[in-house]
């Protein structure tokens, strides 16, 4: 019984990643031998991939456990905690892995005047640039790892976020969700070439059309400027 409760209490990875797109910048494994929680991080990284116009800050269940989420400055902290993990506690961690981010980023691309992180983090091609950033997120989780520590209290009782007002969604309807969004994006990219091949249609018709109705005079026209041409010069 003991082991179950200890069990039950648990912060399982972390990623975070860019909003537009979920282009993963770092995760965090605690155990990466677990087999169970292969399919949960399937679904966390479809799920960053739908976050483009989604709530700011979100918990969604799935199966037993709980994604939660903050989003800053097109940036996601997404975390995965068992489902009676305190709500309070895992968006306390967040904030304060997206506080250390944003010290990550200052030393990362300075901090000259005007600079514009989420400009550069939008022109990283390439997933895992900020892999380094784990071993601080592995630090952070320390004082969250066990709810009922004093450290953890602490951190509760410092935490400004109001979790009555977190949105809470189903995995399933989130992915469903996500789904549908890229259908309608399907359909906008779609409809943009067809509106494209449209005008060109429209103004090879235009130019046939001019042809057809001026082309006779226009042979005429030239017919009598070639001649004058021959004649007179």
């Amino acid at each position: 019984p003991g082991s179950s409760v200890v069990l039950a209490l648990t912060m399982e990875f972390t990623f975070v990643a860019r909003q537009v797109d979920g282009l993963i910048l770092v995760e965090t494994w605690d155990d990466l031998s677990n087999e169970r929680l292969t399919p949960l991080k399937a679904q966390a990284k479809q799920l960053l991939k739908t976050l483009q116009s989604a709530p700011r800050q979100c918990s969604i269940d799935s199966n037993g456990f709980v994604f939660h989420y903050v989003i800053h400055d097109g940036i996601v902290f997404l975390v995965l905690c068992s489902q009676s993990y305190p709500a309070k506690l895992a968006h306390a961690f967040l904030l304060e892995i997206h506080n250390a981010f944003q010290e990550e980023l200052k030393r990362e691309y300075g901090t000259s005047y005007g600079v514009d992180y989420r400009s550069l983090v939008d022109t990283i091609e390439k997933p895992y640039y900020f892999i380094k950033f784990d071993s601080v997120i592995q630090t952070k989780k320390k004082d969250f790892k066990d709810p009922s520590s004093s450290k953890a209290l602490q951190k509760l009782n410092e935490s400004l976020s109001d979790v009555s007002n977190i949105m809470k969604q189903n995995i399933d309807d989130m992915l469903r969700r996500g789904e549908n969004l890229q259908e309608v994006g399907r359909k906008a990219e779609d409809l943009k070439y067809a509106s494209h091949d449209l005008k060109k249609t429209t103004k090879m018709l235009s130019f046939q059309a001019l042809l057809r109705k001026y082309g006779v005079v226009g042979v005429i026209v030239l017919f009598v400027i070639l001649f004058v041409y021959l004649r007179f010069f």
